[in-house]
């Protein structure tokens, strides 16, 4: 089996953040759709282990940052390849909070979700939330994972 034929999915690379009250943290993801319009809601996969996840799971409540094509690759070394259970990844980046959850401002959009519900898929969790708020940032053109494969992947990260 080529695992990689996935690559060619049309969808987003984002940063989900999460807060619980006392903590905040975010990691990458790709797995993450609006599946309805009305109310307007995204459903977001995590992994368990993933301290977003869990703090996702204690908390409810999501924001999400639409990185665009041009965002700094070192966002996506914090986000996507360092564990929030070692550092505090928005000590790292410039970030702000909207509605007590933290966005990245240099990201396409952004949207806060209050989580209505969440299914246990083994591994991960799927979250179901309904968009509270949201809005555009900068402008740009979103990334796709596709394109994050064949531009960003093959491109060195800045050593931190």
């Amino acid at each position: 089996m080529d695992l990689t034929a996935l690559f060619q999915f049309s969808y987003g690379v984002y940063v989900v953040g999460v807060t619980d009250g006392s903590r905040r943290n975010g990691c990458m993801a790709n797995s993450l759709m609006q599946v309805t319009t009305e109310p307007p809601g995204l459903v977001a996969g995590l992994n368990k282990d993933s301290l977003t996840a869990q703090l996702l799971h204690k908390g409810g409540r999501f924001s999400v940052s639409v990185l665009g094509e041009t965002v700094d690759p070192a966002l996506i070394g914090t986000f996507g390849f360092r564990s929030g259970k070692d550092c505090d990844k928005f000590a790292e980046v410039n970030w702000e909070e909207r509605g007590g959850l933290p966005i990245l401002p240099q990201c396409c959009a952004y949207a806060l979700c209050n989580v209505r519900q969440t299914m246990d898929l083994g591994t991960h969790w799927l979250f179901y939330g309904e968009v509270t708020d949201c809005g555009h940032l900068n402008a740009g053109t979103p990334m796709t994972y596709a394109y994050y494969h064949r531009v960003v992947k093959g491109a060195p990260l800045p050593k931190r």
